[in-house]
């Protein structure tokens, strides 16, 4: 009879440790689900803060140098003149053109395609220029490369010589603010 006991007792015993052991292996399993669930959360949630913080950093930057973009900007607006500026582009060309002693003539054509955001807007137009070589190359240099006031970029032109004296007619692009 102690036997029956005793293999009553050990079997009841080791079904006792075989159901804590599995009892603790689901909740292990279950609070490591559970824990790897909010490490998954808090890792999100740091990822969306250093994000804000990254963004944060760069808007007080930008807004430190925002005195500085102030002078570049109003450097930049007197390089183009804005859509009513462009009214004097054609003395503006006749005054370059005596400067460089060459004839010159300007005019508007198409239509003038207004500024969009950062987009500068564009006017075309066309141009005739008569004198000596030299001083129709120094006039173009003046015109593209040395000009203030005005941004302009040729399209095109045409050149034809008779002696001493050539005509250049072309095509171009003014931008404006």
């Amino acid at each position: 009879m102690e036997k029956e006991r005793f293999a009553r007792q050990l079997w009841i015993s080791l079904g006792i440790i075989v159901g804590s052991i599995a009892l603790a292996a689901g909740l292990l399993a279950f609070f490591s689900g559970d824990i790897s669930a909010q490490a998954d959360a808090i890792v999100g949630d740091r990822v969306t803060v250093q994000n804000k913080t990254d963004a944060l950093a760069n808007l007080a930057q930008l807004e430190s140098e925002a005195p500085q973009a102030a002078r570049y900007q109003s450097a930049m607006n007197q390089l183009s003149p804005d859509q009513y500026g462009l009214v004097t582009f054609t003395q503006w060309i006749a005054q370059l053109g005596a400067k460089y002693d060459v004839t010159t003539n300007a005019a508007f054509q198409g239509s003038v395609v207004p500024s969009a955001g950062t987009t500068p807007g564009t006017a075309q137009f066309s141009f005739s220029v008569e004198g000596s070589p030299e001083n129709i190359a120094a006039f173009l240099d003046g015109m593209n490369a040395k000009s203030t006031g005005f941004l302009v970029t040729l399209i095109s032109f045409n050149v034809t010589g008779s002696g001493s004296n050539e005509n250049m007619t072309g095509q171009g692009i003014l931008f404006f603010r």
